[in-house]
This record gives structure tokens, sequence and C-alpha cells, in this order.
């Protein structure tokens, strides 16, 4: 009698497993913008107008946050962002901590010129920049 029971039992549970995946659609991707009135940092249009600024006047201060700027200096750092590849860039004793929204390819050593917005100070009290335009120099 057992024997009739299993048979029948696994044509009912592989009857049961038979059914279709349900159909998945493809998500489509959120554009995000930046407020009205506010600089994105991720357009390089926002960063075209930028004023060159040294390591002396952002390790100060007295740059107010939201305005384009444009450092040069040389990446002693790689660090790791979850949002976007970050870096950091120093003249010397002054440091500062970018945030590579172009996304742009760098290594230790390279001497650049970052053209972004002045996002205030990240960790340690470094000056933080979000930077859109990213210039190796040779």
């Amino acid at each position: 009698m057992y024997k009739f029971f299993i048979p029948l039992s696994l044509v009912f549970l592989l009857a049961a497993c038979g059914e279709e995946a349900p159909e998945t659609t493809e998500e489509s991707q959120t554009e995000v913008t930046a407020p009205e009135g506010e600089l994105d940092p991720t357009a390089p249009e926002e960063a075209e107008n930028a004023e060159f600024v040294s390591f002396e006047e952002l390790a100060s201060g007295n740059i107010e946050e939201g305005i384009g700027v444009s450092v040069q200096g040389t990446v002693e750092e790689l660090a790791d962002d979850i949002a976007f590849p970050s870096f950091i860039i120093a003249d010397g004793e002054n440091r500062i901590y970018i945030r590579n929204m172009a996304e742009t390819p760098v290594e230790v050593g390279d001497n650049i010129t970052a053209d972004g917005i002045y996002e205030g100070s990240a960790e340690e009290n470094m000056p933080m920049i979000s930077v859109s335009i990213i210039e190796k120099s040779e």
C-alpha cells in the first residue's frame, strides 16, 4: 500500500512545482536633479566658472559652501566612498578631500587640477569638494 502512495505523492509534488516563474519587468532609472537655485556637483557646466582657491583659503573656512572652486594638487591617497570614487590631494601640510563625481580615474602621485563645488568639511575637518572636472597635469 505504501508503494502506491509514495509514487502518487511524488507526482503531486512535481506537478505543484511545475508552475512558470512570474514575468519580470525592467525597472526604469530615476533621474536625480539638484533643487532649483542650488549648484549641481555632477554637472560639468556648474564647475566651468570655478575660481581658483588655495589650500590655505579652504582650510581657513573663509570660503562659502556651494561656491564653484578650482584647486591644484597631488593625489596623496585614494579613499573609499560608497557613492563615488574619492581621493585626497595635498600641497604639503594641507589636505583636501575630493569626491570624484566625474569618476575620472586617478592614481597616487598624479598632479591634477580639479573644478567643482565646495561642500564644507569632511572627516577630520578636511575641506571637501565635489568635483565634476579633473585634468591631469604632465
